[in-house]
């Protein structure tokens, strides 16, 4: 039984060398990055269109369209943990060794964007947009949850993985900027009353994501199944029970707590701002919608710009300062932005795209940071559960992150309404437009400053990760825990909140066989 351990150990760590030694050329890093096509860009196009075109062409109240966000979502956090259970356990199956039990489901949904353009047809009722909306988040999170491991499948070094998400997050810019674009262009072909342009938008978005992530699929690659160590589980029953038990579990490791409060309050505060901007142009500005267009893609090439400095700054600095500073950047703007509306200045327009590109220069690391942050989080669970459980952490972070979208638009739907909004209006009492722009300063503003708080907190970095990584190696090799120097306890102890002698499965944290 010992030598067969031994054995288990020495081509377990032989594997992991061969895999972190596997070349990642520029094709691989751009196929990965191309997956961030669906993540962002359908995000960002429905994000800043899809309820302005639920209460403006399809006679829905913003009460009544909002509750299909949340209803959607909140369905939706069901499946985000149970993706990430199935993901993991996926090798199981002999569709999974013979797809990659990430892979599958990248294959499976290529076809399945053509959900997307059926959001977008006119005069159909409530529970029409309510069913398609549900199918394609159903679908978009059948994606992403496999998508969001692949870096940590694919290398474990820190600059390889720090690059595949910095090539995520450039595509992410890519994406937002044809997000914008995109509509922009319908818009000025058929007119800003038609509802044609964003059909035409949902088509054209389609095509797009379908050969991204045929690219993806064939420029990409995961951990052979046979070095993936397979967890017991006899039963229906007992497989739920390790699917709640692991997801709560997650709350326990120091860094990921401080990392979901980056995550959902940075995240949180551009979500807001998405959802509001384009009512904040139209009704505190009363300038056309052609402006949000114009101003979202002058946006994300200055993100793309952003992101490509934060990522030699994270590689160099780490998380926590680099976020902070983009966090303070994105405050400034939303300032700036609330002096316009407030002071009632001349020359809006261009003053609003001297802001946003501001904006646009710090929303960059907003967005980079949490999601590369987030590839080192299964490493530092490793040291305390001796497991690897990318699956469950992109569940769990994909679950929050939902949670905190659909919160974020449901509560901007009652304050709006609360105000006087009226649905299908070209103007808004006084009352909406000061609610809308006042949801910009608080909401936006607050959620960034409590990210702020969380970043303070974050001690993961460039060298911390690399004393986490040697540590495992070292015990994995057969090492003594008895031999750890004191630097590395406690480093670790400071990562993981747990106690060094209870780390490495010492302990009752997640699911038990």
């Amino acid at each position: 039984i010992r030598r067969q351990r031994q054995m288990c150990i020495r081509d377990r760590m032989m594997s992991e060398t061969e895999t972190k030694n596997k070349k990642i050329t520029l094709i691989h890093k751009l196929a990965y990055g191309s997956g961030n096509m669906l993540g962002s860009g359908a995000l960002a196009i429905s994000g800043a269109w899809l309820l302005y075109f639920y209460t403006t062409f399809c006679n829905m109240s913003v009460v009544k369209a909002t509750l299909i966000f949340s209803i959607a979502t909140y369905l939706d956090v069901i499946l985000n943990p149970l993706m990430g259970f199935i993901t993991d356990s996926f090798y199981r199956t002999k569709l999974g060794r013979k797809f990659g039990r990430r892979r599958f489901f990248i294959l499976t949904g290529i076809p399945l964007m053509l959900l997307y353009p059926m959001l977008w047809v006119k005069n159909m009722n409530f529970f029409y947009y309510l069913t398609t909306y549900i199918l394609f988040e159903f679908v978009y999170t059948s994606i992403m949850i496999p998508y969001d491991t692949l870096a940590v499948e694919m290398t474990s070094d820190f600059n390889q993985r720090t690059y595949l998400t910095g090539f995520k997050a450039m595509f992410g810019k890519l994406a937002n900027f044809l997000g914008a674009a995109i509509p922009g262009f319908f818009i000025g072909m058929f007119g800003k009353d038609s509802p044609l342009p964003f059909f035409y938008t949902g088509v054209t978005y389609c095509v797009i994501m379908i050969i991204s992530l045929t690219f993806l699929y064939f420029n990409s690659w995961e951990r052979p199944y046979e070095d993936v160590a397979e967890e017991n589980i006899p039963n229906f029953v007992e497989g739920i029970k390790k699917l709640f038990v692991d997801i709560a579990s997650t709350l326990r490791i120091k860094t990921f707590r401080q990392h979901l409060g980056m995550y959902l309050f940075g995240f949180g505060a551009e979500w807001l701002f998405t959802a509001c901007f384009t009512y904040y142009i139209v009704f505190c500005l009363n300038q056309p919608s052609t402006l949000v267009s114009e101003l979202n893609s002058l946006s994300s090439i200055l993100q793309l710009i952003s992101t490509a400095i934060f990522i030699g700054i994270v590689a160099k600095k780490g998380f926590a300062k680099p976020f902070i500073a983009a966090l303070s950047v994105v405050i400034g703007a939303i300032l700036c932005f609330f002096g316009i509306f407030v002071f009632h200045i001349a020359h809006i327009t261009v003053l609003v795209f001297g802001v946003m590109v501001i904006f646009g220069l710090g929303t960059g690391g907003v967005y980079y940071i949490p999601w590369t942050a987030y590839t080192f989080m299964a490493d530092v669970d490793e040291v305390v559960t001796n497991r690897r459980r990318e699956g469950v952490y992109a569940g769990a972070m994909t679950m929050a992150g939902k949670l905190m979208r659909a919160s974020v638009v449901f509560i901007l739907g009652q304050v709006l309404a609360a105000f006087g909004f009226v649905s299908g209006a070209s103007t808004q009492p006084q009352s909406a437009v000061n609610a809308i722009a006042g949801v910009l300063l608080v909401g936006v503003g607050g959620l960034a400053i409590i990210g702020i708080v969380f970043s303070c907190r974050m001690k993961l970095n460039h060298k911390t990760h690399k004393i986490v990584i040697d540590e495992l190696d070292r015990v994995h090799a057969g090492g003594r825990k008895e031999d750890v120097s004191e630097e590395t306890r406690s480093v670790i102890e400071k990562l993981t909140g747990i106690s060094y002698d209870k780390c490495f499965g010492n302990n009752n944290i997640g699911y038990k066989e």
